[in-house]
């Protein structure tokens, strides 16, 4: 060891030092001279007046004469300006409030996608709360995400110590060193550090401080998982705007006024917008306040054109606000968020993004993931991914550069035949559709039981009433027709009448143009039956004769039996029961022609139920008792409920009122549990009657307004039936 680094050592020694405080101490620059001075010991301060030249002036850097309080640099303060006003983040605010912290570092990570207000808010939070900090504030613009390039961490790092005081000659040159400075520099002090706009956990990893009293924001478009996991980050995703929240943003920027006079266009504005506070900016700042209307006139713009409407070229466009996004995902995440532009539902499964894209589920999976970390792709509930309409539109715009018809041939194979699997487990009679085998890599799902097959239509409801109308619009006719009719029983059962009419007329219209008269006729006793629920007779009758005629042409005795069962219940409702019972007799007689025991069953109970209203309660009691037979040993629990509905209205006209309850009470139980609702209230309204009968007022209240909840959620007519009951 040379006598320079005995003497180092010795001073190091007697001052106490270890080594990373000597390197600090000695890189200090004079505005930090008199706190060093006062921490010094007289041996180390003697010691060093005896040291070699050169160590010599290291240390006599160290113990300058008295350095006046008035020439010391001052505590950083770099925030940005801000806006105070704010739209309402109340809850935003409120959460990170809660994660400072005095027994730890707080490390607050503000995330969400491109446009939602990140900055906005880190910056009024910052302010906020700056006054807890009053040894600084630094603020770093990391361009993680832009048209520049990354803010490097070690330059970002070298600023930080210039700004805290260190002389620039005194910064080491390695950035691991210099982020080892830094926390020693800031050890026990109250700092804020503001890093807007990080690339990813390993962009800002070295700028953290170690101090529990220090607090740290930071914004990205990432998730910063990492940092969440390994540093005890604590994150806030931030939503989009309702559209109250948008309106409020419109006002803050056009004034109260302005707002107040277009009220609907300043809805259309909000949606139009998708939420997002960028794009709500935007729009205000393209309002013309010298038009009439100049808010129903830039909703007219944005209609036509939605992106090209809010792009103010080299200012701000959202595209390319975007692009700095979606120009970082891998190859295989890029291709699956350009495909998802092209996907008709709101949102999208596991399952059918691997069928999109023709890949297996783990790959898929892998994708969505990446995407949802880029806040490109969110998570909207498990297992369901989607994102705004801005996003949407633009991911459009991208996949409108490369063919994506083989991915949309896919998406359509996957749910027709998973829907054609499930149709098997809700209605077992139903027959079956003739498909064509599923395209390669559309992965079609086997629904094994009820609950899951139920549970999988009410998730993909929207989705499949989409997928029908773009195979109608884009020329998929086989899948045009074959869609709505796997769908008819899930419809059917969960009342969804307006959504199983306007499936039915895109089947019908298609079967039609391509001459199709087995799928013209069953569109046809769908719609019939579609209508008969929504209580309009006249089109129920027009539909169900339209089909008997085709079913009679092909053969078809089981439909033809279906089409004339429609119109017996028809014209039982219009109280024509003659006629009503012609079309259950010929029913009858057709199902048991074709050996249709479900059908049988069906017809008895509809015979039973007229010749019930007809007074013949015994012979009605016959007729049912036989279908419930029937129905037992098919172990249909469809047909036993319904025939249970029938047999507790007949005991309730002859009197049996506790037999009637029974009855009403095991169809209840069976209809809530196979999940048909409106079969559910329709039995509910009927025990209330009964209720009535037995003088339990208050159980007959309750029935009827459990039936009425359920008819008002499906807007069913019968609804202003009970609300008059209950009246």
């Amino acid at each position: 060891m040379s006598a320079f680094g005995k003497r180092l050592r010795e001073a190091r020694q007697a001052a106490g030092w270890s080594l990373r405080e000597l390197s600090a101490r000695v890189h200090y620059n004079t505005g930090y001279l008199s706190k060093i001075e006062n921490g010094l010991r007289p041996a180390s301060i003697e010691l060093a007046k005896r040291c070699d030249a050169e160590l010599g002036t290291t240390l006599a850097r160290l113990i300058p004469p008295s350095v006046p309080r008035s020439t010391q640099r001052p505590s950083p303060r770099q925030l940005p300006a801000h806006d105070p006003r704010i739209v309402d983040r109340a809850e935003d605010i409120k959460a990170l409030d809660a994660m400072l912290d005095g027994d730890r570092m707080t490390i607050a990570v503000l995330s969400g996608t491109a446009g939602v207000g990140k900055t906005t808010l880190a910056l009024h939070w910052a302010h906020r709360i700056q006054h807890r900090f009053p040894d600084g504030q630094l603020y770093a613009a990391m361009r993680g995400f832009g048209s520049q390039p990354p803010q490097d961490a070690s330059r970002i790092l070298r600023g930080f110590l210039q700004d805290l005081g260190v002389a620039p000659q005194a910064i080491p040159a390695e950035e691991d060193e210099r982020a080892a400075m830094f926390r020693s520099l800031v050890a026990d002090k109250h700092l804020l550090v503001v890093l807007d706009n990080a690339r990813d956990s390993e962009h800002v990893q070295s700028l953290l401080p170690g101090s529990p009293t220090c607090c740290v924001i930071i914004t990205s478009r990432d998730r910063l998982d990492r940092l969440v996991a390994l540093e005890g980050a604590q994150r806030r995703t931030l939503e989009l705007f309702d559209v109250g929240r948008s309106q409020e943003l419109l006002a803050m920027r056009l004034g109260k006024r302005a707002v107040d006079s277009e009220p609907g266009a300043a809805t259309e504005l909000a949606r139009l917008s998708a939420g997002l506070p960028l794009a709500l900016s935007i729009v205000a700042s393209r309002v013309n306040t010298d038009f009439a209307t100049p808010l129903r006139d830039l909703v007219d713009e944005l209609t036509e054109a939605r992106l090209d409407g809010l792009d103010l070229g080299d200012t701000l466009d959202l595209r390319t606000v975007f692009s700095w996004s979606s120009e970082r995902l891998s190859p295989s995440a890029a291709r699956m968020f350009r495909l998802l532009g092209v996907f008709p539902g709101p949102d999208i499964s596991v399952h059918g993004a691997a069928a999109l894209a023709g890949q297996d589920i783990g790959h898929a999976r892998r994708d969505l993931t990446e995407l949802v970390r880029a806040h490109l792709l969110r998570e909207q509930r498990p297992g369901r991914f989607g994102f705004h309409d801005l996003l949407k539109a633009y991911a459009a715009e991208q996949a409108a550069q490369e063919s994506t018809r083989d991915a949309v041939g896919r998406v359509l194979d996957h749910y027709l035949h998973t829907a054609i699997s499930g149709d098997k487990q809700l209605y077992s009679n139903q027959t079956g559709i003739e498909a064509d085998p599923p395209a390669e890599g559309s992965q079609p799902r086997e629904l094994a039981d009820y609950p899951n097959t139920l549970r999988w239509f009410d998730e993909e409801h929207h989705v499949l009433m989409a997928c029908v109308q773009l195979a109608a619009d884009d020329g998929w006719d086989r899948h045009a027709w074959q869609l709505p009719r796997a769908l008819a029983a899930f419809l059917r059962l969960r009342g969804y009448w307006q959504d199983w009419a306007n499936t039915q007329r895109v089947a019908l219209r298609t079967a039609q143009r391509i001459g199709a008269k087995a799928a013209e006729a069953d569109a046809h006793r769908l719609l019939s039956q579609a209508y008969h629920n929504l209580c309009e007779y006249s089109e129920t009758v027009h539909h169900a004769e339209q089909a008997i005629d085709l079913y009679g042409q092909l053969g078809d005795r089981s439909g033809e039996a279906l089409a004339h069962r429609h119109l017996a219940w028809t014209y039982h409702e219009k109280t024509d029961y003659e006629r009503a019972m012609a079309h259950h007799r010929q029913a009858l007689a057709l199902f048991r022609w074709s050996n249709h025991r479900l059908g049988e069953a069906s017809s008895l109970n509809g015979l039973g139920w007229t010749t019930a209203h007809l007074g013949d309660h015994r012979a009605a009691l016959g007729l049912c008792e036989q279908a419930l037979r029937i129905a037992d040993q098919l172990r249909d629990k469809h047909m036993q409920a319904s025939v249970r509905d029938s047999l507790g209205f007949i005991h309730h006209q002859v009197g049996s009122l506790g037999q009637a309850a029974e009855h009403y009470r095991q169809a209840i139980a069976a209809f809530r549990e196979l999940g048909s609702s409106y079969y559910e209230a329709l039995s509910l309204n009927s025990l209330g009657d009964v209720q009535q009968a037995e003088q339990d007022l208050a159980g007959a209240a309750e029935s009827w307004t459990a039936a009425k909840a359920i008819l008002d959620y499906l807007r069913h007519p019968k609804a202003a039936e009970v609300a008059v009951k209950l009246a």
